[in-house]
């Protein structure tokens, strides 16, 4: 059955309207009734912006939390690979430092730990002198300051360099040291223009093993880099300090064939015998004794330490109650 209505022209567009609404562009003449058989009074749209700003907001709560548990894991694996690292650089330096001295001390196990080490303080009731080592003093009018000298290639690369530390004699009288001082850095900066004959260079490290108001010993001890290997040399002076003038062995010491004697008791008991020391004849070690370019004669609080030095290194043992 067709349903018959009511027809008209829309005032707004001017299109033709049924039963009071346009059918172009929708105007409804007011009191017009509903025909399409759905409710004139709809709902109106919902507002998806309140969802939206929902969904945005619980997307940044959940990468805050990831973001939160990243930065917990983070912490906690760095806080234990410090550790750890923390762990085993205390047990490389402690092991390397005990093996280190172990070496040197026949295996012995005479260091406990990195840190515990002593240093010397040599004392005339030592039965020997233990190692060379400092013995500076503050009762004297004069003292003593520490110098350096340092070389160093161009070439980054090049490992040949110079190094060198010796002790600088100082007083109220400023010129009667000039000849102490002079004789301190000949014997100490002996290798500073021929370092470079040496693969690796030079190091020359000066030690004051006797200082009282009338003498003063300076040992210096250097080494020699070259390949594969490190020479070892001792070389000593002692200083009348009230004229300046350098104490010559002779009157050190008197090198004889008893003084040989001594030496070869000493070294046994000292060194546990050299094996220079125990190859070498009576003569021979006569010799090393009495050659100034061998020879090494330096006091300390102990007594007079007297040695020499030889293709292998160097040796020396303390003759006790030597008068000064």
């Amino acid at each position: 059955m067709e349903e018959q209505g009511e027809f008209g022209f829309c005032p707004k567009c001017g299109a033709v309207m049924h039963n009071g609404v346009c059918q172009s562009c929708g105007y409804t003449k007011r009191g017009a009734k509903d025909i399409s058989g759905k409710r004139a009074d709809r709902k109106p749209p919902r507002d998806r912006r309140s969802g939206s700003a929902g969904k945005v907001l619980a997307c940044i709560g959940i990468i805050a939390g990831i973001l939160a548990i990243v930065m917990i894991l983070v912490f906690v694996g760095a806080l234990a690979f410090g550790n750890i690292m923390t762990d085993s650089v205390d047990r490389s330096v402690t092991d390397g430092f005990d093996r280190y001295y172990d070496y040197y001390n026949g295996g012995e196990d005479y260091y406990d730990g990195y840190g515990s080490y002593e240093p010397y303080v040599p004392d005339a009731d030592d039965e020997f002198y233990q190692e060379i080592t400092d013995a500076t003093s503050l009762d004297c009018s004069y003292q003593v300051i520490w110098q350096s000298e340092s070389l160093y290639p161009d070439d980054p690369d090049n490992g040949c360099t110079y190094d060198c530390v010796y002790p600088v004699v100082s007083g109220d009288d400023t010129g009667k040291y000039d000849a102490v001082n002079a004789g301190i850095r000949d014997l100490a900066c002996k290798y500073r223009d021929s370092y470079q004959d040496y693969y690796g260079g030079v190091s020359s490290y000066s030690y004051v093993t006797y200082m009282d108001e009338d003498t003063l010993s300076v040992v210096v001890q250097h080494s020699l880099y070259d390949q594969g290997t490190t020479i070892p040399e001792v070389r000593a002076i002692t200083f009348r300090m009230d004229t300046g003038e350098v104490m010559p062995p002779e009157e050190m010491t008197t090198v004889d064939e008893e003084l040989v004697r001594q030496f070869r008791a000493r070294d046994s008991y000292q060194n546990g015998s050299v094996d220079f020391v125990e190859n070498a004849s009576d003569e021979e070690l006569l010799q090393c004794l009495s050659d100034p370019d061998t020879r090494v004669m330096f006091y300390t609080p102990v007594g007079l330490e007297i040695g020499f030095n030889y293709d292998g290194g160097w040796v020396t043992v303390t003759i006790k109650d030597t008068i000064l």
